[in-house]
């Protein structure tokens, strides 16, 4: 093995800040490897890797002491994409280990150890490791400018997978792939809708990149827009809607909507808000949540549907 990489790889896994390795330690796990090194040699190796960008840090007391300082990432840093890996719904609890895996080799094995302790544990509703293929897939096909082809599933009452419209093939021009809510969606030109729309890429099945070249995207199109203004990803109709809001609940329209937004104070315990989002079942739930709390003002025809939702819920909850 190269000493140079040898000596690397020893100073990678074995030392930090709280465990350095003296010259004649790292003679001796050089040796453990079938590498000979000698103590006149060492400052000239580790001057070699710090030209090549490694912080390698020289203690110096009774005798040199050395440890790799900066990784690139920080412990802390690693720690919180760790909990992302095992958090995140759209990548599979095998793909989640193989990132954390990454991760952890840029650490020594006493931070891995600490850290492996202090991660929080994958969530129970993964994905499967097809999404991963997808979602490849689909950025190979933006990159080439390619359409794609694929079916689209969803759940009958026995939980099993269905396939929409009777296996209906979507033909889409894709433009980007969003995280969003904790999921990842495809957003792209539908053949079938003739509108940029969305599709959950872990409901997506039997996915092809075609020959055919991609409808380029509009140019006037902003996908930090398009994503607020399609509310957690479901279609709808795009509506202003003033929201009068108890404000004790600011925090909670900031963080769904933003801090750009325009409020307004009605009296000292109220105040209003025009949000532009799409008229859909999943915000007329996210509004019915608070109870009163939040409702909406304008347009009526807004106030009508959500009224009607309510009423709706009542009856199957009476029968």
């Amino acid at each position: 093995m190269n000493k140079l990489l040898a000596l690397l790889q020893i100073l990678i896994k074995q030392t930090d800040e709280n465990h350095k390795l003296t010259t004649n330690q790292l003679i001796e796990k050089l040796a453990e490897q079938g590498v000979a090194a000698h103590r006149n040699t060492i400052p000239a190796d580790i001057e070699r890797l710090r030209n090549a960008g490694y912080d390698v840090i020289c203690d110096k007391s009774t005798q040199n002491k050395y440890f790799i300082g900066s990784r690139g990432l920080e412990s802390a840093e690693i720690k919180m994409l760790c909990d992302a890996a095992n958090a995140a719904q759209f990548i599979s609890e095998e793909k989640s280990a193989e990132l954390i895996d990454k991760l952890f080799s840029q650490l020594s094995v006493y931070q891995k150890n600490e850290i492996k302790s202090l991660i929080q544990q994958p969530n129970e509703n993964k994905a499967d490791n097809k999404s991963i293929y997808y979602a490849d897939a689909i950025n190979t096909a933006i990159t080439q400018c390619r359409k794609i082809r694929f079916q689209y599933y969803e759940y009958n009452e026995k939980r099993e997978k269905v396939l929409k419209h009777n296996g209906y093939t979507y033909t889409v021009s894709p433009y980007a792939a969003v995280w969003n809510d904790d999921r990842y969606y495809l957003v792209g030109y539908c053949e079938k809708h003739k509108d940029i729309t969305v599709f959950r890429i872990d409901r997506l099945a039997n996915i092809s990149i075609m020959e055919s070249i991609a409808i380029p995207c509009p140019k006037d199109f902003v996908l930090k827009d398009f994503i607020a203004q399609t509310f957690k990803m479901f279609s709808g109709e795009l509506e202003t809607v003033t929201l009068k809001c108890k404000n004790k609940h600011m925090k909670a329209i900031i963080d769904k909507f933003g801090d750009d937004i325009e409020t307004h104070s009605c009296d000292k315990h109220f105040f209003t808000v025009k949000i532009n989002v799409e008229l859909s079942p999943t915000f007329y739930a996210w509004v019915f949540q608070y109870r009163g709390e939040i409702c909406i003002q304008s347009p009526q025809e807004a106030v009508d549907r959500f009224v009607q939702m309510g009423e709706s819920v009542f009856k199957v909850h009476k029968y």
